[in-house]
């Protein structure tokens, strides 16, 4: 039922409307009446309205005053003014203020009822499009998880992203990652996941979620039942603080940047989900796939591959950046038919390779790990049970070896030597030297010519 409210300085006008719409059997309305604007205004403070039927030439506050007021309230309320003059600057402003009907008094009561079954029929439809769209909402926030998982499901099997977007059956759907601009696969492997699986497997995606800034639009699934897939997409903000500014468009470095902040946050998703789940995760990161969504699937599948092998072989944490060409390589080698034992052997020769070609650069926990793709945290623990010490000793008696050659077999200056084996200073390499010996750089050169 709809309420119309029937306003009009002349109490004789409002009461016989009101009897002759009461007397028509087509009608079934709430009426509310006003003698004053004053009065109707009341009234819509405190009762919803639908159809305003209202003079217009009324004292203190015209009925085209009065609207403003109405409309305020109650934004979808059906408007028809009556008059008994039908001078133009009425029928212009009422125009202009969207007014239903602008009926003379003298035309009868025939142009009002009619007046009033189009207003009636316009707040149906308006009900009826309202309700339309809340339902479609509604179905679309049910279907949206299941809907974005199927689209998910479709990119990873191949189909471009560019294609999914543009098809009717996505089209309304909130996608947080567009085609358009530089995107990055994430994909995850639970070792030994337990029974439910798939509860494991969601455990981890809430932990992924909660750790996840902001500026990384995400969209997630559960691949084959079998491992976590992410799609991360940076904002455009933190693209920029990664080319060099917003002008300066390095799209190679913008990739490095963003993927190595990634790995920084696997990493601290490992760590989260060992302590909370205790389960060993390993993930791997595609570089920028938004040139080539149709290369998604083999990517995933190789990703898969990789961490799973580094699996089986006890390489566990790993964190694998697949946009490196020597990513590919591991894979490779590691897909050898060798035993854990001696994965384990060439996995430290790596690592000790690494250190020896690189004393004069950054020889931190997180660069070294990044080369062999492990998680930073997890990489001293495995070092040190491969080989019954700690990656910091070695790296100290590498630097300490290598300055001790080029001081016994070259004419460099202690200075020379010092930055070749990774020391800022000289002081500090005087203080490292002195420590590891118990002389002076100086002492040991010329105690040995």
């Amino acid at each position: 039922m709809y309420r119309m409210l029937i306003v009009d300085d002349e109490p004789i006008i409002v009461n016989g409307l009101i009897q002759l719409f009461q007397n028509n059997a087509e009608f079934e309305l709430d009426i509310c009446k006003a003698y004053s604007s004053a009065e109707a205004l009341e009234i819509a403070k405190r009762t919803k309205l639908d159809i305003l039927v209202s003079d217009i030439r009324m004292p203190r506050k015209t009925g085209l005053q009065l609207v403003d007021e109405i409309v305020y309230y109650w934004p979808a309320c059906r408007i028809i003014f009556l008059t008994g003059y039908s001078e133009f600057e009425y029928v212009y402003e009422a125009l202009r203020k969207n007014v239903d009907s602008y009926i003379l008094k003298t035309e009868g009561m025939d142009p009002i009822f009619e007046a009033v079954k189009q207003a009636i029929r316009k707040l149906e439809e308006e009900n009826r499009r309202r309700l339309e769209s809340e339902r479609a909402q509604l179905h679309l926030h049910l279907a949206e998880p299941y809907l974005k998982m199927e689209m998910m499901a479709e990119l990873l099997s191949g189909r471009p992203l560019t294609e999914l977007t543009s098809s009717e059956r996505y089209a309304d759907l909130n996608f947080a990652v567009s085609a358009d601009r530089p995107a990055y696969v994430v994909a995850g492997w639970v070792e030994r996941a337990e029974p439910p699986k798939r509860k494991k497997l969601q455990a981890v995606q809430r932990i992924f979620e909660q750790l996840l800034p902001s500026s990384l639009a995400c969209e997630q699934t559960i691949h084959e039942e079998e491992a976590p897939v992410w799609l991360l997409q940076p904002d455009a903000e933190l693209s920029a603080r990664f080319c060099g500014g917003p002008d300066a468009g390095d799209a190679k470095a913008e990739e490095e940047g963003v993927v190595a902040y990634v790995k920084g946050i696997l990493e601290q998703v490992q760590n989260e989900c060992e302590a909370a789940l205790e389960a060993t995760v390993s993930f791997g990161i595609s570089g920028n796939v938004a040139d080539r969504w149709e290369a998604v699937h083999p990517k995933l599948e190789a990703m898969l591959s990789g961490i799973r092998d580094r699996a089986r072989f006890g390489h566990a944490l790993a964190i694998v950046d697949f946009g490196k060409a020597e990513a590919q390589a591991w894979s490779a080698d590691m897909g050898e038919d060798k035993e854990q034992e001696e994965q384990k052997r060439w996995l430290i020769e790596q690592i000790h390779k690494y250190v020896q070609d690189n004393l004069g650069g950054d020889l931190s926990l997180t660069t070294i790990a990044g080369e062999v793709h492990f998680n930073p945290s997890y990489l001293s623990r495995y070092y040190k049970q491969a080989t019954g010490r700690n990656l910091l000793d070695f790296i100290q008696s590498t630097r300490l070896n290598a300055a001790i050659d080029l001081m016994l077999h070259t004419s460099l200056k202690l200075n020379d030597i010092a930055v070749r084996t990774g020391f800022d200073s000289n002081s500090y390499f005087t203080t490292f030297f002195k420590k590891m010996t118990g002389m002076s750089p100086m002492q040991y050169r010329n105690s040995h010519r």
